[in-house]
């Protein structure tokens, strides 16, 4: 992979770039990675975009990561060496019943040679949908990474981009004949639980134990802080106090509730009815040493007879704000020698490892490793 960093978010100096990435007979292929700071709009980008005459594909993030440090100005323009082959599925919030068809489209892939890139509009409340018709259209050897693109804002704009544009409620998925290895770990503990979620919406949380929801949690938060969750300033003390919904043998998925609305709880990401959850916590160091074992056990999967030479981290933009300053040393303790670090902080991360079911998670520092 041949990286450039463009630092002021002009739409022009994005154009001069993307047209000298373009001209290299090394690049077959170019992901883009924008920060939402620099105000992208489908006026400005889709000109662009639709001229490219190699295939294009990236999204729009709270911020960017090159090197060790974090860009909310700019954006990332990454030369692949291989041509991906490029989904992009629009009105995604609507079109469960098309996402086979869709998927149909990336062709076969090998989950030892072949890595597929996930990113879509985290206000679609379509993840999981469309990681259910990616499993059973591949099976658990297919890799994947992604994650949630958008606006620490909450207001969906459009966020994810390919040749045919840039768009809101979609995604976008490119299979590149790359091998990974990918590992994805968080750091939270139990705090309390397990509570049964009685009712749900997809990412609302109605009912834990047929109590509210609010009401379960605010106790258990209140007792372990000090501080009643307030509604207008919910998520600076929720953020500290996730969701994880338990699986038998692995780590749970954590689940960030960032709003109230009367009894219940919005998150970022579905939290099915009938499952359970407990109420975790986190230190700092807990996070550090899960950012550090994700890139352990990344670095194991890729084969023994490979050199990482690309870092490519998707990580939670919450973690950075619970971390605070301690978040720089997350990001340098997750070095390879002679490596490159590329990567974006994400509302909710998507992780599958050739292993397992890919999942979406929240809060999660995912680590891919590539040798090119």
């Amino acid at each position: 992979m041949v990286t450039f960093l463009e630092t002021t978010g002009a739409v022009e100096a994005l154009e001069h770039i993307l047209a000298t990435v373009q001209d290299q007979p090394d690049v077959a292929g170019i992901m883009i990675l924008a920060a939402d700071g620099n105000g992208f709009t489908p006026d400005g980008l889709n000109p662009i975009l639709r001229q490219m005459a190699k295939p294009v594909f990236g999204a729009i993030f709270p911020a960017i990561i090159h090197a060790g440090q974090t860009h909310t100005l700019g954006t990332l323009v990454v030369g692949l060496p291989r041509a991906p082959r490029v989904v992009t599925i629009r009105n995604l919030s609507t079109s469960a019943a098309q996402l086979v068809d869709h998927l149909w489209e990336l062709g076969e892939i090998d989950g030892e040679t072949c890595t597929a890139f996930m990113w879509l509009d985290s206000l679609a409340q379509a993840a999981d949908i469309l990681l259910d018709a990616f499993y059973n259209q591949f099976g658990p050897a297919a890799r994947v990474l992604g994650g949630g693109a958008g606006s620490l804002d909450m207001v969906q704009k459009p966020c994810v981009m390919s040749n045919a544009g840039l768009f809101a409620d979609a995604a976008v998925l490119a299979a590149i004949d790359l091998p990974a290895g990918i590992a994805a770990r968080h750091g939270w503990v139990k705090l309390a639980g397990p509570y049964h979620v009685t009712e749900s919406e997809k990412n609302v949380i109605h009912s834990l134990n047929w109590r509210p929801a609010a009401a379960v949690y605010n106790a258990v938060i209140a007792s372990a802080s000090g501080e009643t969750p307030h509604p207008d300033r919910f998520y600076e003390l929720s953020r500290n106090f996730p969701f994880g919904m338990q699986r038998y043998g692995v780590e749970r998925i954590v689940r960030d509730p960032f709003l109230v609305d009367g009894d219940s709880l919005i998150c970022v990401g579905d939290v099915p009815q009938g499952s359970l959850v407990d109420i975790l916590t986190g230190s700092r160091e807990s996070l550090l040493i899960a950012a550090d074992e994700a890139l352990m056990i990344a670095e194991s999967r890729l084969a023994s007879d490979r050199r990482t030479r690309t870092l490519f981290l998707v990580d939670c933009i919450s973690r950075m704000m619970f971390m605070g300053e301690q978040f720089a040393g997350e990001l340098s303790r997750l070095t390879i020698p002679g490596a490159e670090m590329i990567g974006v902080l994400t509302l909710g991360e998507i992780a599958g490892t050739g292993r397992d079911y890919p999942v979406f998670y929240n809060k999660t520092a995912v680590v891919g490793v590539f040798d090119q």
